[in-house]
């Protein structure tokens, strides 16, 4: 029996960049910290991380160096034609991806754990009351609930 790849397609506004994702995604969040806000235009973004290595792109992202809440750095990607913004590259965990969903061809998978940076989050930004809310970022020496079970 042929084992069947996972597979994600996305790109910019404009199509001047595209990538694939050959690998599944890891976990799936929104996140409500001020930067993700400035780069959505909204109340949070909504990210899967998937592994760095199962990404290909084709055409030219620009990629700038920011600090995230959470006082890391990270490299955000996007289009330099049309800006929009397609991924976060966290210089602390290098071979992890975080790609915005709303880029994605089919975002239909798309499955949030939890609620990041809730403390930042303001009331007329409506997200699903079920999902778990941490104030800031998750803590990383604790198991992340979503490979509990």
């Amino acid at each position: 029996m042929e084992a069947h790849m996972t597979c994600y397609t996305g790109g910019c506004c404009c199509g001047k960049v595209r990538y694939e994702i050959a690998a599944a995604p890891i976990r799936g969040f929104q996140c409500q910290c001020r930067d993700c806000q400035r780069d959505t235009g909204s109340g949070h973004a909504s990210v899967m991380v998937f592994p760095r290595a199962a990404l290909g792109v084709t055409g030219i992202v620009t990629e700038t160096l920011r600090t995230a809440d959470s006082g890391e750095q990270k490299l955000k990607g996007f289009c330099g034609s049309c800006g929009s913004p397609l991924y976060n590259k966290p210089l602390s965990k290098p071979d992890m991806l975080g790609v915005y969903v709303g880029t994605l061809d089919d975002p239909s998978d798309f499955k949030p754990e939890l609620v990041m940076f809730a403390s930042r989050g303001h009331a007329w930004d409506h997200l699903d009351p079920a999902l778990p809310k941490i104030p800031n970022m998750r803590p990383s020496k604790l198991s992340p609930p979503w490979t509990r079970g």
